[in-house]
């Protein structure tokens, strides 16, 4: 055997680390490779299959479902009027003597409210007066001359018979009564006449003083003492007196509106001034007449309150409710949280024909501790802010109606969407 020489290089020499021991060097890294891609493929698949979207730096914005009075109503503007006013203008001309009342008086019918000057009016009834009583004093002398017309043309008839007068004689007292009836007929329709004028002098003279009608109040006055009245060319207004107790609602209603809109319909408004305060009535009248003939056009609906304490007045502007359908104390939330749903779900809403029949298409989002689920709920009665739960949620629940961002360093609950 040779003895080994000490300067030959080995296999080992040139491969100092083994191919195994090198494989077994990399496996760790391969593993947190592998680990990673799982990680990333299955939020990716969680992602896939989730039904919301990510709400990351997200916070829900929600409101409570309460108990409450809900209404579908058709809304207008309206202004009030009194039901029952009078305008009151002079019936004759002259100087506008006295004004008895001011604006805010409540007058009974039958009150004085202003004097015209009678003067001119008086003396035209004391001539009339005077006229009437001289034919009635002819009156008296145009029958006693018709009387002795008449006897003296019956004595010539019998006289006639006895061949004692002529008979031209005889022509003639007939021609003489027949004229006296004529005089006295004549002189009696001349005193129905002065009748006539007398008592148009004596309206005329009444017309100078200006009574109430009605039991009212005196909302304007548009003449002044001293003012000179021609009631010859048109008449002249002097005020305007209304009975506020009963106030009647002239409502513009839109042609897309009028239709839902009917007679004995329950309706009520509330005024600016005193927004909290409902006055309730029921239609009288929707007039078939449009108020303008521009788009939109619009149809005047009427009804009436009581205004028994006085708080209500003439041309104050209304908004008026008429109500189509209205329940009260029931499970009510807010329609925010549907149409959030709708915005995330991709839900379809569809329109409901009766807006009294429910609605179970659709759902909302309930926030339950740190969870959110989808809730699906049966809707009744809406309008505009709120709907009428039937089933699906109770008092108290916490809907979602929209996402905040989350700007805080604070830690946030972890909300789990399903």
């Amino acid at each position: 055997m040779s003895a080994p020489c000490y300067g030959a290089l080995t296999h080992s020499d040139y491969f100092p680390m083994s191919v195994s021991s090198h494989s077994k060097k990399r496996t760790p890294v391969k593993t947190l490779i592998l680990f990673l891609i799982m990680g990333i493929a299955g939020y990716g698949i969680y992602r896939y299959f989730s039904n919301n979207p990510s709400y990351d730096n997200e916070l829900p914005i929600t409101e409570s479902i309460i108990k409450a009075d809900i209404e579908n109503a058709v809304t207008a503007t309206g202004m009030l009027e009194p039901s029952e006013y009078v305008d009151l203008g002079a019936q004759v001309s002259g100087t506008l003597q006295k004004i008895n009342c001011k604006i805010g008086d409540i007058v009974k019918k039958g009150d004085l409210l202003a004097q015209i000057d009678p003067a001119l009016y008086l003396a035209r009834v004391q001539e009339d007066e005077a006229n009437l009583l001289n034919l009635k004093a002819q009156l008296d002398s145009r029958e006693a001359a018709a009387s002795f017309a008449g006897q003296t043309h019956s004595r010539n008839q019998k006289l006639l018979k006895a061949n004692a007068v002529s008979e031209q004689v005889a022509q003639e007292s007939e021609s003489t009564h027949l004229q006296a009836l004529a005089n006295l007929e004549s002189l009696k329709a001349q005193i129905k006449q002065a009748d006539a004028t007398l008592a148009a002098s004596q309206a005329n003279l009444g017309y100078t003083k200006i009574f109430a009608p009605i039991d009212g109040t005196v909302i304007d006055i548009l003449a002044r003492e001293g003012q000179t009245l021609n009631a010859n060319q048109t008449t002249p207004n002097l005020m305007r007196l209304a009975n506020l107790s009963v106030m009647t609602i002239q409502a513009k209603v839109s042609e897309a509106d009028i239709s839902k809109i009917s007679s004995g319909m329950e309706a009520y408004f509330t005024t600016l001034g005193n927004p909290d305060q409902k006055y309730y009535g029921k239609v009288t009248q929707v007039r078939p007449t449009p108020d303008s003939t521009n788009a939109p056009v619009f149809y005047n609906v009427l009804f009436n309150v009581n205004n028994d304490k006085g708080t209500l007045m003439p041309r104050m502007t209304a908004q008026v409710y008429f109500l189509i359908s209205k329940v009260n104390q029931v499970i009510v939330m807010p329609l925010k949280a549907l149409d959030y749903s709708k915005s995330q779900k991709k839900v379809s809403l569809n329109p409901k024909k009766n807006p009294n029949s429910p609605d179970t298409n659709q759902t909302v989002y309930l926030l339950k501790g740190d969870q959110v689920k989808v809730i699906p709920v049966q809707i009744g009665i809406t309008n505009r802010l709120n709907a009428e739960i039937l089933s699906g949620l109770k008092e108290g629940d916490e809907v979602v109606v929209g996402p905040i961002k989350d700007d805080s360093k604070k830690p946030r609950p972890r909300i789990m969407w399903r």
